[in-house]
């Protein structure tokens, strides 16, 4: 397969469109820190981090808001893409070519941390690591947005387990990449520090599909949808 960085060469690889997830839980954390979310001046005051930001499209989204918004993602063509857009719209954010377990913005601190559609691709001792980073980057109250793969998903089992319940496919887009599978135990260990605001289980069973689905599917698959704050 095209490695992540590869990925973003071909825009039809290229979210663009911010999910509604990041747009309410943006509103959750106003509320919370009495942020006027109709203010164009005091969304300054609002620091977000987008982990594994891709391409960057809620980057953008938060920029365009004057929200102050930092993204950091492994893909150099991700990161230089969205440099390049943000130079083209004239916004600003701070962006950084990063690994997901790195201590990335020193001693920088968050309001909030969204890391969308990114985690579970990594082994559990990585996944661990950056969990720790995020928690140790927000400020008391702050808030955590993230999406995790179940053990309930179809995709569970496929490929070689290189480590219980993480797999590595062969085929596809997301061949040689590892994804971990998490049921409840695991991630109520995983976020043993926090506390779970939402914590819910969307689970996809797909019935019938055409060939090659996948690829312009509008639907989700099973997931750990959670919603953490920083006590």
């Amino acid at each position: 397969m095209p490695s992540w960085n590869e990925l973003f060469l071909d825009k039809k690889n290229i979210l663009d469109f911010p999910q509604n997830e990041v747009h309410k839980f943006l509103k959750k954390i106003m509320d919370e820190f009495g942020i006027n979310s109709e203010e164009y001046e005091s969304l300054k005051n609002l620091k977000i981090w987008d982990q594994c930001c891709g391409a960057g499209r809620h980057v953008i989204y938060m920029a365009k808001r004057n929200i102050n918004v930092y993204g950091s993602d492994v893909s150099e063509n991700g990161i230089a893409y969205l440099r390049k857009r943000l130079s083209e719209e004239k916004f600003h954010a701070e962006v950084k070519v990063a690994d997901m377990t790195g201590k990335i913005w020193n001693n920088e601190m968050f309001h909030g941390v969204i890391f969308w559609d990114a985690l579970h691709y990594n082994t559990l001792d990585n996944i661990k690591i950056a969990v720790n980073n995020i928690y140790d980057s927000l400020i008391k109250g702050g808030m955590f947005l993230v999406n995790l793969l179940s053990s309930k998903s179809g995709g569970y089992g496929i490929g070689t387990e290189i480590e219980k319940d993480t797999f590595v496919n062969s085929t596809g887009l997301e061949s040689g990449v590892p994804h971990h599978y998490f049921d409840m135990s695991q991630i109520r260990e995983l976020f043993s520090g926090w506390e779970f605001l939402i914590l819910s289980e969307q689970v996809n069973d797909y019935i019938e599909t055409e060939y090659e689905f996948y690829k312009s599917n509008p639907f989700g698959y099973s997931k750990w949808n959670l919603l953490l704050k920083k006590n």
